[in-house]
């Protein structure tokens, strides 16, 4: 480390780390939460059977819940109608240990930082299920995000080869935060893949399950102009709850605010909605009292499976957005076969053929249901949340779901045209190979061929000689034998 870069850590240390730490260090009376993440899982045909027997492995199908006895029966009616299909309440899950569980609870091995999880079926169309996890932690576990922020970081220098990154107390925080947030979203995923195998946790799909993450604030407003927002380094935009440019807020106007994650390099797509649980208008008065009289525990509650079809349909377009890379991948793998190498070509061919026969059965039901949901889900929008752009400078504010539904239709048929694409790639693949193949087998009989002409002229060759030899071993006394019996043949 050279003297120039000691003295430039020397001056963040006594300068500007100190200020940086109070700027990005949230209000004494600031409570930041993320009371809950939304999980969620989607079943194509090909993995359908893979719920049911989840069902059987957790003993659901058991369970005596009252009216939530059937779902599996309205779940396979859903599937096996021509039309859109709905939504199905799973119930209430808690713990195993748990104890006197009421009706509408069911059991099952839940992770330890989860109080309860709340589970629901959306579906949208015929062929896709969707479940939607709703994972409530407890108390003393959603406030990890608040005790990062409030942590003192320390300016360093990372060496990169021959190079040095600068890492201040604010892009600390912001991986720190980015960190603790995937392990939150980790614990919900893990339990989905353990528990319900769906496309999301197989290999079809190389993405992590989908999430929607709610974190909520006490003194300040999301996106709002706070007092926070004036320093250059604001909790808020380490939150990602800053960038107004980027964020949506309830068509109501009650205080609800949606932004897609804009992280690098993400492992998952993500969602956040936010709200302020003192200042936002979610629920009045009297819904307030109906669940219950606490205006955090009861906003929470009124979400709870509220935005199931809101939320669903984020999924449908990001499920839409995975099978088109996952075509557009195979479409590079076929050309990446290997002709000088046919015997692995072949191979490799193979096992990607069987990849777009387990896409088509997913995909080509997909496509088609969808093309009749482009042109009448008015039922459907009618049970969606809408929000609005919230830096908004026309007459008509942009509509986040709107927009995702006006999308739909134009991404159907680029998948579908990507999906016959595909289909006629790897048929001109295959037929390249066989004509390959056909190439190799002709040249290896013509070798073989010759071969066998060379192997017949050495035989001759050795059988004259054989003969040669043989003659001049006889005994010049029996060659006159040996004329006798041709003269007197030939008499």
């Amino acid at each position: 480390m050279n003297n120039k870069l000691e003295e430039a850590l020397k001056y963040c240390h006594e300068k500007s780390d100190p200020k940086e730490n109070l700027e990005t260090t949230p209000p004494s009376d600031e409570k930041i939460r993320i009371p809950c993440i939304w999980a969620f899982e989607v079943f194509p045909p090909e993995y359908i059977e893979n719920f049911h027997k989840s069902i059987e492995r957790l003993g659901w199908n058991k369970e005596k819940n009252g009216g939530l006895d059937y779902f599996q029966d309205t779940l396979h009616d859903m599937r096996h109608q021509n039309y859109t299909g709905g939504w199905i309440n799973l119930g209430y899950i808690l713990d195993e240990s748990s104890k006197n569980i009421m009706p509408g609870f069911r059991r099952a091995q839940i992770p330890n930082k989860i109080h309860q999880i709340n589970a629901s079926i959306f579906q949208p169309v015929p062929s896709t299920s969707i479940l939607i996890c709703q994972f409530i932690f407890k108390e003393n576990e959603n406030d990890i995000l608040e005790k990062v922020l409030r942590e003192k970081y320390t300016t360093y220098a990372h060496q990169n080869n021959k190079s040095y990154s600068i890492k201040t107390p604010f892009h600390q925080k912001l991986d720190a935060i980015k960190l603790e947030l995937e392990k939150l979203n980790n614990i919900c995923s893990e339990w989905m893949k353990e528990n319900f195998q769906g496309i999301y946790a197989s290999n079809f799909i190389k993405e992590n399950h989908p999430v929607c993450n709610l974190i909520t604030l006490t003194k300040n407003t999301p996106y709002e102009k706070n007092d926070s927002s004036k320093h250059c380094y604001s909790y808020l935009d380490i939150l990602n709850l800053n960038n107004r440019h980027n964020a949506w807020i309830d068509k109501k106007q009650n205080g609800l605010y949606l932004t897609i994650s804009t992280d690098r390099n993400r492992v998952r797509e993500k969602l956040i909605l936010s709200y302020n649980e003192n200042t936002n208008q979610i629920l009045n008065d009297e819904g307030i009292k109906i669940y219950g009289g606490n205006k955090a525990s009861a906003t929470l509650n009124s979400l709870t499976h509220e935005l199931d079809y809101t939320l669903g349909t984020w999924v449908l377009d990001v499920l839409l957005n995975s099978y088109s890379y996952k075509i557009n991948d195979l479409r590079d793998l076929y050309g990446k076969s290997n002709r000088k190498n046919l015997k692995q070509s072949i191979s490799r061919l193979s096992e990607l053929d069987h990849e777009v026969l387990q896409s088509q059965k997913n995909i080509i039901p997909f496509i088609s249901e969808m093309k009749h949901f482009c042109k009448d889900n008015f039922i459907h929008m009618y049970y969606i949340r809408e929000f609005i752009l919230l830096e908004n400078k026309t007459d008509n504010p942009r509509e986040f779901f709107k927009n995702i539904n006006s999308s739909f239709k134009f991404q159907i048929e680029l998948l579908e045209q990507n999906q016959k694409m595909l289909k006629e790639t790897s048929t001109a693949v295959r037929e390249i190979n066989g004509l390959l193949v056909s190439d190799k087998i002709a040249k290896t009989n013509i070798r073989l061929q010759k071969r066998m002409q060379i192997m017949t002229n050495l035989m001759t060759l050795f059988a004259f000689i054989t003969v040669v030899i043989a003659i001049y071993a006889i005994p010049d006394e029996k060659w006159d034998n040996i004329l006798s019996i041709f003269q007197d043949i030939f008499k």
